[in-house]
Protein backbone atom coordinates (compact mmCIF):
# COMPACT_ATOMS: atom_id res chain seq x y z
CA UNK A 1 0.00 0.00 0.00
CA UNK A 2 1.58 3.23 -1.09
CA UNK A 3 1.63 5.74 2.11
CA UNK A 4 3.43 8.90 0.01
CA UNK A 5 1.37 12.02 0.24
CA UNK A 6 1.12 14.33 -2.83
CA UNK A 7 3.62 16.46 -1.54
CA UNK A 8 6.55 13.72 -1.34
CA UNK A 9 5.53 12.30 -4.89
CA UNK A 10 5.64 15.89 -6.22
CA UNK A 11 9.01 15.99 -4.84
CA UNK A 12 10.15 12.66 -6.13
CA UNK A 13 8.98 13.41 -9.90
CA UNK A 14 11.06 16.84 -10.04
CA UNK A 15 14.62 15.22 -8.50
CA UNK A 16 16.93 13.58 -10.76
CA UNK A 17 18.54 10.62 -10.45
CA UNK A 18 22.83 10.70 -10.04
CA UNK A 19 23.28 9.77 -13.41
CA UNK A 20 20.54 12.09 -15.15
CA UNK A 21 22.32 15.24 -12.88
CA UNK A 22 26.04 14.25 -14.84
CA UNK A 23 24.27 13.77 -17.80
CA UNK A 24 22.62 17.25 -17.42
CA UNK A 25 26.21 18.46 -16.29
CA UNK A 26 27.57 17.15 -19.69
CA UNK A 27 25.26 18.72 -21.68
CA UNK A 28 25.65 22.19 -20.10
CA UNK A 29 29.31 21.86 -20.81
CA UNK A 30 29.36 20.65 -24.02
CA UNK A 31 27.17 24.20 -24.90
CA UNK A 32 23.62 23.77 -24.15
CA UNK A 33 23.53 26.72 -22.57
CA UNK A 34 20.06 27.29 -21.48
CA UNK A 35 19.72 23.70 -19.75
CA UNK A 36 21.44 25.85 -16.76
CA UNK A 37 18.08 27.76 -16.01
CA UNK A 38 17.19 24.19 -14.53
CA UNK A 39 20.23 24.10 -12.13
CA UNK A 40 19.55 27.89 -10.91
CA UNK A 41 15.91 26.71 -10.20
CA UNK A 42 16.55 23.92 -8.62
CA UNK A 43 19.33 24.81 -6.40
CA UNK A 44 19.00 28.65 -5.72
CA UNK A 45 17.22 28.49 -2.19
CA UNK A 46 20.23 25.27 -1.54
CA UNK A 47 22.76 28.24 -2.78
CA UNK A 48 21.14 30.91 -0.66
CA UNK A 49 20.44 28.68 2.53
CA UNK A 50 24.34 27.69 2.32
CA UNK A 51 25.77 31.45 2.01
CA UNK A 52 23.16 32.37 5.10
CA UNK A 53 24.58 30.17 6.98
CA UNK A 54 27.89 31.47 6.71
CA UNK A 55 26.85 34.95 8.71
CA UNK A 56 26.87 36.70 5.24
CA UNK A 57 24.19 40.01 5.67
CA UNK A 58 20.63 39.15 3.88
CA UNK A 59 21.19 42.59 1.56
CA UNK A 60 24.21 40.49 0.36
CA UNK A 61 23.24 36.82 -0.03
CA UNK A 62 21.23 37.22 -3.46
CA UNK A 63 24.59 39.28 -4.81
CA UNK A 64 26.47 35.98 -3.59
CA UNK A 65 24.32 33.75 -4.86
CA UNK A 66 24.62 35.47 -8.66
CA UNK A 67 28.42 35.03 -8.02
CA UNK A 68 28.68 30.93 -6.83
CA UNK A 69 26.43 30.12 -9.59
CA UNK A 70 28.56 32.37 -12.23
CA UNK A 71 31.19 30.08 -10.21
CA UNK A 72 29.01 26.64 -10.81
CA UNK A 73 28.76 27.69 -14.30
CA UNK A 74 32.39 27.78 -15.55
CA UNK A 75 33.50 24.30 -13.15
CA UNK A 76 30.74 22.56 -14.15
CA UNK A 77 32.51 20.85 -17.10
CA UNK A 78 34.76 19.66 -14.04
CA UNK A 79 31.68 18.30 -12.66
CA UNK A 80 32.47 13.71 -12.73
CA UNK A 81 29.76 12.47 -10.32
CA UNK A 82 31.67 11.64 -7.26
CA UNK A 83 29.42 13.56 -4.85
CA UNK A 84 25.57 14.59 -5.46
CA UNK A 85 25.48 17.65 -7.44
CA UNK A 86 23.80 19.22 -4.56
CA UNK A 87 26.42 19.34 -2.21
CA UNK A 88 29.22 19.85 -5.05
CA UNK A 89 27.07 23.06 -5.60
CA UNK A 90 26.82 23.82 -1.67
CA UNK A 91 30.30 23.67 -1.03
CA UNK A 92 30.78 26.62 -3.83
CA UNK A 93 28.34 28.61 -2.45
CA UNK A 94 30.23 28.28 0.91
CA UNK A 95 33.60 29.00 -0.56
CA UNK A 96 32.05 31.92 -2.18
CA UNK A 97 30.32 33.58 1.29
CA UNK A 98 33.27 32.54 3.20
CA UNK A 99 35.52 34.47 0.90
CA UNK A 100 33.44 37.29 0.90
CA UNK A 101 33.48 37.74 4.86
CA UNK A 102 37.35 37.15 4.42
CA UNK A 103 37.64 40.25 2.70
CA UNK A 104 34.80 41.78 4.46
CA UNK A 105 36.95 41.15 7.93
CA UNK A 106 40.21 43.21 5.91
CA UNK A 107 38.00 46.62 5.62
CA UNK A 108 39.13 49.86 8.26
CA UNK A 109 36.23 50.30 10.97
CA UNK A 110 36.44 53.48 10.77
CA UNK A 111 35.27 55.99 8.09
CA UNK A 112 34.48 60.04 8.06
CA UNK A 113 31.12 61.28 8.32
CA UNK A 114 31.21 63.04 4.90
CA UNK A 115 31.69 58.80 3.36
CA UNK A 116 29.00 57.74 5.97
CA UNK A 117 26.91 59.98 4.28
CA UNK A 118 27.57 59.17 0.95
CA UNK A 119 27.78 55.63 1.25
CA UNK A 120 23.87 56.19 2.31
CA UNK A 121 25.11 54.58 5.87
CA UNK A 122 22.11 54.35 8.64
CA UNK A 123 21.70 56.02 12.18
CA UNK A 124 23.63 54.95 15.17
CA UNK A 125 20.28 53.13 16.72
CA UNK A 126 19.34 51.13 13.22
CA UNK A 127 23.06 50.02 12.56
CA UNK A 128 23.11 48.56 16.63
CA UNK A 129 19.87 46.77 15.63
CA UNK A 130 21.73 45.61 12.12
CA UNK A 131 24.85 44.61 14.02
CA UNK A 132 22.95 42.54 16.65
CA UNK A 133 21.49 40.78 13.73
CA UNK A 134 24.78 40.01 12.14
CA UNK A 135 26.52 38.54 15.94
CA UNK A 136 23.29 36.64 16.53
CA UNK A 137 23.50 35.02 12.40
CA UNK A 138 26.67 34.60 12.86
CA UNK A 139 26.64 32.78 16.01
CA UNK A 140 23.94 30.77 14.71
CA UNK A 141 26.55 29.89 11.36
CA UNK A 142 28.91 28.95 14.47
CA UNK A 143 26.97 26.23 15.44
CA UNK A 144 25.81 24.83 12.39
CA UNK A 145 29.90 24.57 11.26
CA UNK A 146 29.85 22.31 13.99
CA UNK A 147 26.88 19.73 12.48
CA UNK A 148 27.46 16.94 10.19
CA UNK A 149 27.34 18.38 6.68
CA UNK A 150 23.47 17.47 6.08
CA UNK A 151 22.42 18.44 9.41
CA UNK A 152 24.23 21.93 8.18
CA UNK A 153 22.82 22.19 5.34
CA UNK A 154 19.14 20.85 6.47
CA UNK A 155 19.56 23.60 8.98
CA UNK A 156 20.67 26.47 7.05
CA UNK A 157 17.61 25.82 4.59
CA UNK A 158 15.02 25.84 7.44
CA UNK A 159 16.26 28.82 9.63
CA UNK A 160 17.57 31.22 6.35
CA UNK A 161 15.61 30.18 3.27
CA UNK A 162 12.55 29.36 5.34
CA UNK A 163 11.84 26.01 3.61
CA UNK A 164 9.44 23.41 4.10
CA UNK A 165 10.77 19.76 4.86
CA UNK A 166 8.96 18.86 1.33
CA UNK A 167 11.30 21.63 -0.33
CA UNK A 168 14.25 20.98 1.52
CA UNK A 169 14.00 17.04 0.48
CA UNK A 170 13.75 18.44 -2.65
CA UNK A 171 17.17 20.78 -2.77
CA UNK A 172 19.25 18.26 -1.42
CA UNK A 173 17.78 15.34 -3.11
CA UNK A 174 17.18 13.45 0.13
CA UNK A 175 14.34 11.20 1.28
CA UNK A 176 11.55 13.21 3.79
CA UNK A 177 12.04 11.36 6.49
CA UNK A 178 15.60 12.05 6.35
CA UNK A 179 15.07 15.50 6.62
CA UNK A 180 12.96 15.45 9.32
CA UNK A 181 15.58 13.19 11.07
CA UNK A 182 18.69 15.87 10.31
CA UNK A 183 16.70 18.51 11.18
CA UNK A 184 15.41 17.13 14.50
CA UNK A 185 19.20 15.92 15.04
CA UNK A 186 20.36 19.19 14.20
CA UNK A 187 18.11 21.35 16.63
CA UNK A 188 18.80 19.37 19.51
CA UNK A 189 22.97 19.86 18.68
CA UNK A 190 22.30 23.49 18.24
CA UNK A 191 20.36 23.45 21.69
CA UNK A 192 23.76 22.39 23.54
CA UNK A 193 26.27 24.73 21.45
CA UNK A 194 24.07 27.63 21.83
CA UNK A 195 22.70 30.49 23.50
CA UNK A 196 18.89 30.66 23.25
CA UNK A 197 19.23 34.75 22.09
CA UNK A 198 21.32 33.11 19.11
CA UNK A 199 18.30 31.13 17.88
CA UNK A 200 15.91 34.39 18.26
CA UNK A 201 16.30 35.34 14.49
Amino acid sequence: MRTETIAQQGVASRVRSAPQELELCRRIAAGEQHLFGEIIDRYSNLVAGAIAAQGVAGADVEDLAQVAFVNVYKGIAGFRGEAKLSSWIYRIAMNVARGHLKKQSRRPLSQSVEEAMESGQQPEDQRTGQALQTVRSRALAQGLAQLTEQQRTCLALYYFEELSYEEIAEAMSMNLNTVRTQIRRGKLRLAELLDPAALEL
